[in-house]
Parts: C-alpha cells; sequence; structure tokens
C-alpha cells in the first residue's frame, strides 16, 4: 500500500523517478508548497480508497472530505488519475468520480471537470498530458480529450477535443465612452 504512495510522490512531488528519492526533500517540498502538501495527502487517501478492505476506504474518503474542506479541492475518490498530476494553485478545483484522467495531467485553479447526470452510462476519458487551465469547465456526460490536448482559461467545453489540440472560448471586450443617458448614473 505504502509504495504504491511512494511512487506517486517520488513522480509528482520529487519531479520523476529520475530523481533520488529522499524523505527529506518530499517533507521540505510539502511544507514549503500548499500544492506539493496536497497532492501528498491526495495521493495518500487515493492509495486507501484503492484498497479492498472496507476500513482502508473509510479512512481515505475520511481524509478526502477533510482536505476537500482545508484546501478547497475536491478531487472525488472513484476518479482514477494517473501518475504526475500537477495542481497550479490547489483552490477551487472540482473533478467528478467519473473521470479516467491519464498520466501527467496539469490542472489550474477555479477549473471543473463535472457531469450533466442525464445519462446512467457516464464516460469522461482525459488522455495523458492534457492541461486545463485557470477558470476552465467541462461538464458532459460523454467527452474524450485527446492526449495532450490544452483547454484554455476560461473557457466552457461539453464536446470532445482530438489530440494535441487547443480548445478555447473566443471573447472580445469593448471599451467604450461612459455616457450617463444609456448606462446610468455613476454611484458615489
Amino acid at each position: 500500500m505504502f509504495s504504491a504512495a511512494k511512487r506517486y510522490w517520488h513522480i509528482e512531488i520529487i519531479g520523476s523517478l529520475d530523481k533520488p528519492f529522499s524523505w527529506k526533500r518530499l517533507f521540505q517540498k510539502c511544507r514549503r508548497y500548499s500544492r506539493y502538501r496536497y497532492v501528498f495527502w491526495f495521493r495518500v487517501a487515493y492509495v486507501l480508497n484503492e484498497q479492498g478492505n472496507k476500513f482502508w476506504r473509510r479512512r481515505g474518503k475520511l481524509l478526502n472530505e477533510k482536505l476537500s474542506r482545508e484546501y478547497n479541492v475536491e478531487i472525488m475518490l472513484g476518479a482514477t488519475i494517473g501518475e504526475g498530476l500537477w495542481i497550479a494553485h490547489p483552490n477551487g478545483i472540482v473533478i467528478t468520480s467519473h473521470a479516467q484522467i491519464g498520466k501527467n495531467f496539469k490542472i489550474w485553479q477555479n477549473s471543473t471537470i463535472g457531469i450533466k447526470g442525464l445519462c446512467n452510462d457516464v464516460k469522461l476519458l482525459i488522455g495523458d498530458g492534457v492541461r486545463v487551465h485557470a477558470h476552465a469547465c467541462i461538464i458532459s456526460d460523454d467527452l474524450q480529450l485527446g492526449d495532450g490536448a490544452i483547454i484554455g482559461a476560461g473557457t466552457f467545453l461539453d464536446k470532445s477535443v482530438a489530440a494535441g489540440h487547443v480548445a478555447f472560448n473566443r471573447r472580445t471586450t469593448d471599451v467604450r465612452e461612459y455616457d450617463t443617458t444609456s448606462m446610468g448614473r455613476l454611484q458615489q
């Protein structure tokens, strides 16, 4: 059980399997950076939840609930997340338990990967090396993001994206002269 968590920590916190594992280095990075601290404890909960034993699954669920309250990150334990999870800022991230995420997944703050809940057969498949930037919202019951797909900041996505493609919403900003007759009076 502990060796599985150690492999995740080696890849996600130390940096890669090529670097030598050091408990001192692991704890220094976890103490210094909240994103590594979150990933450390999330992987403990994740590994406990994968155990067949009802006792350990319950402990993993309780730990994940505590992490959700403390870090404002709600990654459900039913989600399958490959090695190399990278969280830029552990704040406002939500990932449904129906998601199957590949290796080297990167996600930024205030992003959501969820389901509509309109059908019983839900498939959210996310490939290797996918990046989901800040304030992105991915909501669908049947969606596939290919390997290396990039979801731009502030994007709402409800359809599949092929491997190596970028998805983003176009936005325009209008700057106009202030007119009290059409826009109302400013508050003092």
